[in-house]
């Protein structure tokens, strides 16, 4: 008998260890997975009845929130408010910000500010929201604002593409920096503040398609969690903030079980705040996100990737179907 024979294991042995190895992967899998899902019900439930999440009183009485006019931006609005927050909101259009300041102070008996600005507007505004904030007492910043495509496509076939990146790069980047820069030394002179960024599941994995915005909230997601490793010594809270689908004007979507209401959002959300350094707020969404960290870890990138791109392309084949686009052209009649 040779040396390689006597090596051999039996073949009863051999499938045993793979079937042991395979056992041990699969525990283990599922046990980060029950980890998160129990954090989540820990975050979701029961905080209300141990505590554990910020007290809010003890922060600064103004809260700055951007694109407050329409979606999360306004639900955060309202939620602060209803904890005794005055809000200075921050959005495009002035008659909106009027409208949506005389709801807050009417149902909440709280003070506003409104700064009607284009976000995507040359890096002269932000000298503009300074000059309105500078001598508040801010203890909250909600960085909100944001723009996506207009429907899942292809880079180059984005409608404008060169404008189109710059303005999402400002919007979605720009913003969330020079907003916290902003406010960052008011929290840290206090020594307490909080700072929520709106980032998104797509944030965890590559989605062709919507190239930017995935990425660009990337940036949003790494921010954050950097941002709060430099101040959390320091008092300030920086969490980041993963939303699914939510029913709003930009998303063009209709409440369903996977799809929230602005409102149900931020409810679930703001529980999380001093519990979570990344959050998905909303039951669902916690699910949705806690399945895409397991297989953003352990499924390969290019199945990832092809998984996306298939799920997205669709997307993209309906709202051409819709609107009878060949290629981003209208078809000839």
């Amino acid at each position: 008998m040779s040396s390689a024979e006597k090596c051999d294991l039996p073949q009863g042995d051999s499938k045993g260890i793979v079937y042991f190895i395979g056992f041990i992967f699969i525990c283990w899998v599922l046990f980060k997975l029950l980890r998160s899902i129990c954090r989540g019900l820990y975050s979701c439930f029961l905080v209300d009845l141990i505590g554990g999440s910020v007290d809010w009183k003890k922060l600064g009485r103004w809260a700055v929130v951007t694109g407050s006019t329409d979606g999360i931006g306004k639900s955060y609005s309202k939620a602060l408010a209803a904890k005794g927050f005055n809000i200075v909101l921050i959005s495009r259009t002035q008659k909106k910000l009027e409208d949506v300041a005389q709801e807050i102070e009417k149902k909440y008996s709280v003070q506003t500010k409104t700064v009607a600005v284009d976000i995507t507007d040359e890096s002269s505004i932000y000298d503009k929201i300074r000059s309105e904030i500078q001598d508040l007492d801010i203890g909250v910043l909600v960085n909100n604002v944001g723009m996506s495509y207009p429907y899942a496509e292809y880079l180059t076939k984005v409608p404008n593409a060169e404008t189109f990146v710059e303005n999402l790069i400002k919007a979605n980047i720009v913003s969330c920096t020079r907003m916290t820069l902003l406010v960052l030394p008011v929290m840290e002179k206090a020594g307490r503040g909080v700072i929520l960024n709106i980032s998104s599941l797509s944030a965890l994995t590559p989605v062709p398609l919507l190239s930017m915005y995935s990425a660009s909230k990337v940036y949003v997601n790494f921010f954050s969690k950097a941002t709060q490793e430099e101040y959390k010594k320091k008092g300030i809270i920086v969490q980041s903030v993963l939303p699914g689908f939510v029913s709003t004007n930009m998303s063009k979507m209709r409440p369903s079980f996977t799809t929230c209401t602005p409102d149900a959002f931020v409810k679930w959300a703001m529980k999380t705040v001093g519990i979570e350094t990344q959050t998905y707020g909303y039951p669902v969404h916690k699910l949705q996100g806690y399945a895409q960290e397991i297989l953003a870890e352990y499924l390969p990138e290019h199945l990832n990737l092809a998984i996306n791109h298939n799920m997205l392309n669709n997307i993209r084949k309906r709202y051409y179907k819709k609107y009878g686009l060949v290629d981003g052209e209208k078809k000839d009649k």
